[in-house]
This record gives structure tokens, sequence and C-alpha cells, in this order.
């Protein structure tokens, strides 16, 4: 009797362990928590494991929206969208991806709303048509009455298609027919469950993911959630899985926000920079940095490098950018020729950067290029006063388009601030072209702004970038590259200790060895150096001092082809990073001193970087025809010194 009474019990544990037991685990991979990027996108990759093969739904809040709905890599499933204020809605615009001429986006879907973004309505069922709409390119889902609105869930239930449900945009019509364009609040996406697990994950099903976020100024708080899809035991609660990941995005490089005088930035993953708020100019704004896949690193770049161990290959590489604020393209039908509508879009918000408009009769028009489509959610017009006088508009129209021929008329602006008028986008569009008709301005006949600002919706200004690939720093920055043990087995490192940092080379075409300390119990190699380029970490064949030049021969002859020429020298018998009083020197064939480059400046890194552009001290350019350069690197009581030949050229 006992053993009949032990035997039903585990019978009845083993009919209930669908409830007591889990059956989903989510992981995230990358990045790691808590860290300070300069990129506002993110992405996000984890694992779900689960008990049994199906589909999981893995759902991300998404602060500053979605960069590319097209992007998404899995099978949208539902998104909640905020309209950013309470909106009379009749319609729906459903853009779909299409796919060899068949639309890939939904045939039913489930909308519900709310004006809090809590207390949603309960969800109804719609039907989509698979047929575009040619006045709005999109399929257009009616409501059955007029609904006001703040927040709107979606859930896609069903596609037209077998495969993924993919979508382009998500717009609403309200009841004057205009388009509003929402922000994605959050998105839910189904990744099929069935690949087997690694040794290493209890599993025994495994389904990777990857969702790319846009993130908000300051702290992002990203939570994510995976569930079944549906659930084997209906009777049974859906057991959902949580993780917290928490960031702060810095919209730009403000030298008052630096902490103790240094920006830390890092991805989450392996790379992480510590560089000074003054090492760069101040229209510098931004230093994002993106993991590159090294099988996506050609071969030939790196093979027969004699700096680099024969058969092997990059553990990890990175792509640095730096961000030079710019100016957006203006266009006007009326400009002083000293004052063009460019000046209106270069973000300097005081004369003497202002436009002013010819002695002409309203309407002017000018319109702004934000290079590319760019959701609004407001925009400053900076208007020139000079004493007591405002030279502001005062009635204004203004008008959207995508190619700078078909314009959509947004909202009418019928007075403005004396100099800084602040303006609200309820409809938030999205477009690449901003126009503003002016029809009257407070001073007849003579219209000055200094400046037209625009921010997207998460509050951030959308500004004009020129990206640098290179950027020589006035003082080093600490850069650290850490690496898995999986990466060396994949890149055949045989010599853990030889890992060092490499940097491409662009005009030379080729990895240059700039050294680093390594630190094998964190797996992170790191190194001071006083420029951003791309890096990589490969294993680094025995050598002495290097020393590079980027063009030689170079041409100085103001062409734009070579005209500077970049040194790079690496001290890598300095096995630790310490102080070091380079020289580096210019002569003629007779031996006269011509330039001097570095004198005895003090670097902390044992890699630096320095420029030539072919004058002498005098500021005067040098002849055609070959130079010796010499570096002398002094570190204590070593003297370390290497010669060569700089050719100048035609």
């Amino acid at each position: 009797m006992r053993f009949y009474l032990s035997f039903l019990s585990i019978l009845l544990l083993l009919l209930r362990a669908d409830e007591l037991v889990a059956r989903i685990d989510l992981s995230i991979i990358k990045p790691t928590t808590d860290f300070t990027t300069n990129n506002q996108t993110v992405q996000i990759e984890g694992i779900v494991q689960s008990s049994v093969q199906g589909e999981v739904i893995v759902s991300i809040n998404t602060p500053g929206g979605i960069p590319n709905l097209t992007e998404l890599r899995h099978s949208i499933y539902g998104v909640v969208v905020d309209l950013g204020s309470v909106q009379s809605l009749n319609r729906l615009l459903i853009r779909p991806v299409a796919d060899g001429g068949f639309p890939r986006g939904p045939r039913l879907i489930r909308i519900a709303f709310a004006g809090n973004g809590s207390d949603f309505s309960e969800g109804e069922p719609l039907n989509v048509p698979s047929g575009i709409n040619p006045n709005f390119r999109s399929a257009v889902v009616d409501f059955p009455a007029v609904t006001s609105a703040r927040f709107i869930q979606i859930e896609m239930i069903e596609g037209w298609q077998i495969g993924p449900i993919a979508i382009e945009s998500i717009q609403f019509i309200d009841t004057n027919d205009q388009a509003i364009q929402g922000q994605a609040q959050s998105v839910a996406v189904r990744v099929p469950v069935t690949d087997a697990c690694p040794p290493n994950l209890a599993g025994p099903y495994c389904a990777p993911f990857s969702i790319e976020v846009t993130l908000k100024a300051g702290e992002n708080r990203l939570s994510l959630a995976a569930r079944e899809l549906v659930p084997p035991n209906p009777d049974a609660p859906n057991i959902v899985d949580r993780e917290t990941l928490i960031l702060f995005y810095l919209a730009a490089l403000q030298p008052e926000t630096a902490a103790d005088g240094v920006f830390t930035l890092s991805d989450g993953d392996r790379a992480t920079i510590v560089i000074p708020a003054d090492a760069f100019d101040g229209q510098i704004k931004k230093l994002q940095f993106f993991r590159v896949p090294p099988e996506n690193v050609a071969p030939l770049s790196y093979r027969g490098n004699n700096r680099i161990v024969r058969g092997t290959g990059p553990v990890v590489v990175y792509r640095f950018e730096a961000l030079r604020q710019g100016t957006f393209a203006a266009e006007a039908t009326s400009a002083l020729p000293d004052q063009p509508p460019t000046f209106v879009a270069d973000g300097i918000l005081e004369p003497p950067s202002t436009w002013v408009a010819g002695l002409v009769p309203l309407p002017i028009s000018l319109t702004i290029d934000l290079e590319g489509r760019h959701t609004v959610s407001r925009m400053m017009v900076h208007a020139n006063v000079e004493g007591d006088t405002s030279f502001a508009p005062q009635r204004a129209t203004l008008l959207t388009s995508n190619d700078n021929e078909n314009f959509t008329t947004v909202l009418e602006i019928t007075a403005f601030d004396d100099r800084v008028t602040s303006i609200d986008l309820p409809t938030r569009p999205s477009a690449r072209y901003f126009r503003l008709e002016i029809t009257e301005s407070k001073q007849v006949n003579n219209l000055q702004l200094n400046e037209v600002e625009f921010f997207d919706v998460s509050g951030v200004k959308i500004v004009a970038f020129d990206a640098l690939d290179y950027l020589i720093l006035e003082r080093p920055a600490l850069l650290e590259l850490g690496y898995h043990t999986s990466d060396l087995t994949v890149a055949n490192i045989r010599r853990e200790a030889d890992l060092r940092i490499f940097a491409w080379d662009a005009p030379a075409q080729e990895w240059q060895l700039v050294g680093g300390e390594i630190d094998l119990n964190r797996q992170v190699v790191r190194l001071e150096l006083n420029f951003i380029s791309q890096v990589a970490l490969f294993q680094a064949a025995a050598s002495q001092i290097q020393a590079a030049w980027s063009f030689n021969p170079f041409s100085p002859d103001g062409n734009g082809i070579a005209d500077r020429t970049r040194l790079t020298i690496v001290n890598t018998n300095v096995s630790h990073i310490g102080g070091t009083e380079p020289v580096v020197e210019i002569f003629d064939l007779h031996n006269k001193l011509i330039r001097t480059l570095v004198n005895r400046t003090v670097v902390s890194s044992n890699a630096m970087s320095v420029e030539w552009d072919g004058r002498d001290e005098a500021g005067e350019i040098v002849r055609i025809g070959p130079y010796i350069y010499q570096i002398r690197l002094q570190s204590g009581d070593q003297v370390e010194v290497r010669n060569g030949v700089i050719v100048v050229g035609k």
C-alpha cells in the first residue's frame, strides 16, 4: 500500500510538471547592463530556451522607437504606438513590405485603444486588405467608429503570405484626413523554437533573437519578456520570463556632461574607450563605434602582413566613427548674396550666421533638406533681433515632402514670437524635406532667421553630421578591447599573450600595429593612443619600432589628393603603458632641419600619429624630392632612434 501511494504521488507530480516547471528561459547575450553609449541605436541579442518546439513571442519596450521596421529580423507580432497626445482617429494605414510583388503584411489584426498606455479597450479583430490604396500608398483599414486615443495596440494575427509578416510603416488618419505618425512604444516579434540548444544550455530547444531599438537621451531601462505563442497545456498559465537592461545614451559630447573631465563610452560588449573631453574640438559631437564581424574583414588585408602571425585572423574588430556637426542643405526663393539660406541650418543660433531674404514681395519659401527621412515632433525658429526690432515671420505654412517635388501641408503657423518660436507638430510628420512658406513678416520686406531646428519624437535634436573615420586627438584616449575564448578559437590564435591592437590605415590599405597591454585574467587588451580609427585584435609577430607613412611619396599641391601624409609610430619594445618623449624631425639631404613635427611632448602611449602638410618651419611648401625623417623615442634613460626617407612629389 505504501508503494502504491508513493507511485500515485509521483504520477500526480508528473502530470502537474507542466505547471510547476517554467518552460521559458530568456537570456540576454549582449549588451551587458549599466554602460554609457554615444550610439543612438542598440542591438539586443539573446536566446530563449524552451522545453517544447513551436514559437515564442519576444517583446521589448522601445524608448526612442524602432529605427526601421523593415529591418526587424523576425516576423512582427505586435506593436504599441504612442501618438504623443489624444487624437480622434477613423482609419489605420499599414504599408506592407512587398516581396516579389506579394504583400507580406497582415491579413487579420486585433486592435485596442487607450488614453493612458495601460487600460486598453478589449481587442477588436479587423481585416486588412491585400491591395494598396493609391492615395495613401498603404493598406487602409477603416475603424467601425471614430475613436479617441493616444495609445494603440496592434496584434498581427495572420499574414497574407505563409512567411514572416513584415511592414514598412504604421500611420493613422484623423477626422481632418491628416496622417498622424506615431512612435513605437513597444514591439513584439515571433521567433521559431526549432534549434537544438548548445551543450551549455538546458533547453532542450533554443530560439536566438535580435532586435534593434532607438534610445532616448538619458537613462534607458529596456524590459524584455518572452512567452510561448500557444501554451502546450491550455489549462496551465502561460509562463513569462523577463530580463532588464539599463544603459545611458549620451546624445552629444558636451564638455559639461563629462564626468571628471572624461567621457567613458562602451557598446556593452567588447569595446570601451575613455577619452578626455578636451581631446577634440567642439564641433565633434559624437564618437560611435560598431562591432564588425571578423569574417567580414577581407583576408587579403592581413594575409602577408609580417606584423601578424601567419595563419591567424582577426579576433575582434571595431569601426569607430567621429561625427562632426555639419550643415543641412537649404534653398530659398530669396536670399542676399552673402547671407545664404544654409545659414539657418548650420547649428549656429546667433548672427552673423543669419539668412536674410532679399527685398522681394512675400511669400518666400525656405526648404531644408534633412538628408534622410525623419519623424519630427517639434521645430524651433530663431529670428534675428536688433534692439527692440524683431525680423521674425508673422505667418507661415509648414509643408513636407520626400522627393522635394510633391509637398503636403502640415499646419498653419499664425503667430511667431519675436526671438524664438517653438512649434509642436501634433501629426509628427515623417519626411526628408521641410518647407516654410512665409506669407507675412513682422517687418515689411525684411526677414532674417538665425536658425531653424528640428527635434525627433524622443526630443533629441536632429543634426547634420560629417563622418570622420580617422581623428587625431589632442590628448590620448584609453581604449580597451575585450575578447572571449571562443573568439580565439575562431581566429586560430596560438599564443593569447601576443594579442595586440592594430589600426587600419586606409591610404596604405594595411593593418598597422599600434600595440597594447594584455590582461589575461580579464581577457582585455588596453592601449593609450592619440588617434581614433578602425581597430582590431590580431596575434602580433615579434617586431621592433614600427613607423609607416600613409602616403610616401605624397604631393602637397592643394589638389585634394595626398596633400598631407600621416606618420604612425609604434614603440613595440615598450611592454607597458608609460610616458615617452618623442621627437619627429624632417631633414633635407644636406642634414638641414626643415620641420619639427613633434618635440619631446610627453605621450602616455606606445602608439602615436602625426601629420605633415609638406611645409617647412616658415610655412612654405618644400621642394620636390626626398627628405630624411628621424624619430627619437626616449623613455627614462633609454633612447630608440629610427630614420627613413619620405618623398615629396608633384
